[in-house]
């Protein structure tokens, strides 16, 4: 690595800017050095036996000048120390008539060079005396020097064949226990050449790299080396005073060389005295020159800028699509579009393609025949919008200007009109005052056929006056009678908790008259606590059930729904969107809805008073026929309504499926009386709850 600085024709330092025309040195590059990696043996393991021949192993990594693991290439192979060695403990017999054995030190697989002087086969393994006692040795010691030379020891005892310490081993064959050993050459200070001064003059610094190294380039932590013989890697430099009568001097900086974008400014500087005169540069060298050049923004530069495209303007074929062009300052501000270069000016339409479009026409179906067989009627037909490939659309993808009338009148002869009377009911009362009703109609009548059909119509066409369908009828005088009559139970007084709710009871008589005539043990109670055993804090809806609580099974649940708490029933709580609905008490049972599908050929005559009897003769021809019972019905929350046309607990057990809360009768002309409906709490009221007698 090296200095690399911009300098002026009189050697001083100058911006960077000014030397800009010019390739930049490297301040850096790469060197190479030789693998500085060295081996280091860790401490031997036990002997793998505790008694007689065994093995000890050590672990041998490669570190560097640093002291850190590194990988084993960087270390020189033929220098491996060994990583196991032969060991040899006492036998195992651990009897012995001095007591305690002593156990043998291990020794080295290859022995180290031989002492000179000695005979190279004192050195290998056991010495053997008469008698069975011998030398052992244990491993060599580490080297008592890093570097030059240095020794090692190790432990050499006499023991007899058993392994416990003898005294009388042979001296002159025992195994050296000191040698020399060479760690290789110590580390030197090495030292680089001066950097140049940090001041031309009045005292600067210069410095030099010092390292502690091998000769092949080894690096060494600093105390390897001598501290004291360390060379100094920082002096002073350039000494000489400074002259203190002549200073730099910078003119004006003059305007940026360009007018929008990055450009440069320019000044003069001159060495002048103390006195005011200008100089030669020379006398100011020792001094930092300010800066001549330097860089300069003339603001943003008008550009081109582009929105988004809009949509195609058709939804099918070829059209076109458009986007705004403007030209833009850095100011966020639309400048004039000559201040932008038009021939780089991007293009602000272009065609767009959309998938051919379909051709849609309409098309009819012959004509019904008329609704009515007497009077003025209509007529209908089917009118459909068909797509090219003879397949029915939505309505919307024809002209609706051209679309076939679907409806059409057709005259008749004149109808005939008469007044149709059923048969009285009985007393609305068993005593007293009562009423009695029947049913009158005016009926059209169809003379082509071959017997009378009779349907509702406008009591206007009817002759004369209509009969009266309301008598009145008394059944005697009524004894009189009195009970306990309750109203109903007040809301609870509290709204979580246990509270109190209240009702009325009165004694009255059958007229209606408060008397005392009722027995005081019948009376109920006018007065009973209420539970509200549930959080008062309640979901109000199925999803906050499955939110709040977790919970994905369907059933019973008490919602807290426009300041009320009911039992609702939540299904489809493993979908995303759980239904609420309300369990009808008598279920299939008691809640049904019902269009009748015979029609009698005689409906003045037969049945008796409304009745259904197998007698008479009719005959099943109504298409939208239907018995559908109920278990539950759905519940819309928000504007506390029955959904009658959800059917998801609903069972059709003859025709069509019939919506909740609906019946339909093509029977009898007779007295009718509709099938009763589903009373509703008045917050729970059906969409539509229709009653339809029917006459056709």
């Amino acid at each position: 690595m090296r200095y690399v600085s911009c300098r002026d024709d009189q050697g001083s330092v100058a911006d960077e800017a000014a030397c800009f025309h010019l390739p930049k040195p490297s301040a850096t590059e790469v060197c190479s050095v030789t693998p500085c990696g060295q081996w280091k043996a860790l401490e031997w393991s036990s002997c793998s036996v505790t008694c007689g021949q065994g093995k000890a192993t050590r672990q041998v990594v490669c570190l560097n000048y640093s002291d850190q693991v590194v990988d084993r290439s960087e270390c020189d192979p033929d220098d491996l120390p060994a990583t196991d060695q032969d060991c040899s403990v006492s036998s195992c017999q651990n009897t012995h008539d001095s007591g305690r054995p002593i156990h043998s030190f291990s020794y080295p697989e290859h022995p180290p060079k031989p002492h000179p002087g000695r005979n190279p086969n004192q050195n290998a393994g056991p010495a053997h005396i008469p008698g069975g006692n011998q030398w052992r040795i244990g491993p060599w010691g580490a080297c008592s020097s890093t570097c030059a030379g240095g020794f090692q020891r190790r432990a050499v005892v006499c023991q007899d064949e058993n392994g416990y310490t003898a005294s009388n081993c042979d001296e002159k064959a025992k195994p050296v226990e000191q040698r020399s050993c060479e760690s290789g050459p110590c580390p030197q200070w090495a030292y680089g050449s001066w950097g140049e001064c940090t001041k031309s003059c009045g005292a600067g610094t210069r410095t030099r790299l010092v390292v502690c190294q091998r000769s092949n380039g080894e690096r060494f932590p600093d105390l390897s080396c001598e501290i004291l013989d360390k060379p100094p890697d920082r002096e002073q430099c350039n000494m000489q005073d400074c002259p203190k009568d002549a200073v730099w001097n910078a003119g004006p900086w003059s305007s940026c060389s360009a007018s929008c974008g990055r450009g440069h400014k320019h000044r003069n500087v001159y060495c002048l005295s103390k006195e005011g005169n200008r100089l030669e540069n020379d006398y100011c060298k020792h001094l930092a020159k300010p800066n001549v050049q330097r860089k300069c923004r003339g603001g943003r530069c008008p550009k081109w800028k582009t929105g988004d495209w809009g949509q195609c303007s058709v939804s099918c074929g070829r059209g076109i699509q458009q986007r705004n062009v403007y030209c833009h300052t850095g100011t966020q501000k639309t400048a004039r579009e000559t201040d932008c270069y038009q021939f780089t000016r991007p293009v602000s339409e272009q065609e767009c393609h959309i998938a051919e479009c379909p051709r849609y026409s309409w098309e009819m179906e012959e004509w019904q025949a008329c609704m009515k067989t007497c009077g003025e009627g209509s007529r209908y037909r089917k009118v459909v919008c068909m797509n090219q490939n003879n397949q029915e659309e939505d309505s919307v993808n024809c002209d609706a200007s051209k679309r076939p009338s679907d409806r059409e009148s057709c005259n008749l002869l004149p109808c005939e009109y008469i007044w149709i009377t059923g048969e009285w009911s009985e007393c609305s009362v068993t005593c007293g005052k009562g009423y009695k009703q029947r049913l009158v109609s005016c009926s059209e009548i169809y003379t082509e056929k071959d017997h009378y059909e009779y349907g509702y119509q406008n009591t206007d066409n009817c002759p004369g006056t209509q009969p009266p369908n309301v008598h009145t009828c008394y059944l005697g005088e009524c004894p009189v009678l009195a009970t306990w009559r309750v109203g109903n139970w007040g809301s609870c007084s509290v709204t979580c908790g246990i509270g109190v709710m209240h009702r009325s009871v009165q004694c009255l008589t059958n007229d209606d008259q408060a008397s005392a005539l009722c027995h005081a043990d019948l009376k109920p109670e006018e007065r009973r606590t209420c539970h509200n055993i549930y959080d008062c804090e309640l979901p109000s809806s199925c999803q906050d059930v499955k939110r709040l609580k977790g919970v994905i099974e369907d059933g019973e649940y008490y919602l807290k729904v426009k300041g009320r708490i009911l039992k609702i029933y939540c299904a489809g709580m493993q979908t995303d969107s759980p239904k609420e609905y309300v369990t009808l008490v008598s279920g299939y049972a008691e809640n049904f809805s019902e269009v009748y599908g015979y029609r009698l050929h005689n409906p003045t005559e037969c049945p008796y008073n409304g009745s259904r009897r197998e007698d008479c003769q009719c005959r099943k021809d109504y298409t939208a026929a239907g018995f559908s019972a109920f278990s539950k019905v759905r519940l819309d929350l928000n504007t506390m309504q029955i959904i009658t046309t959800d059917l998801q607990f609903a069972r059709t057990h003859d025709g069509r499926p019939v919506p909740y809360a609906t019946a339909g009768d093509c029977y009898s002309a007779a007295k009718s009386i509709p099938p009763p409906l589903l009373i509703l709490d008045t917050h729970l009221a059906p969409d539509s709850s229709i009653y339809v007698p029917c006459f056709l």
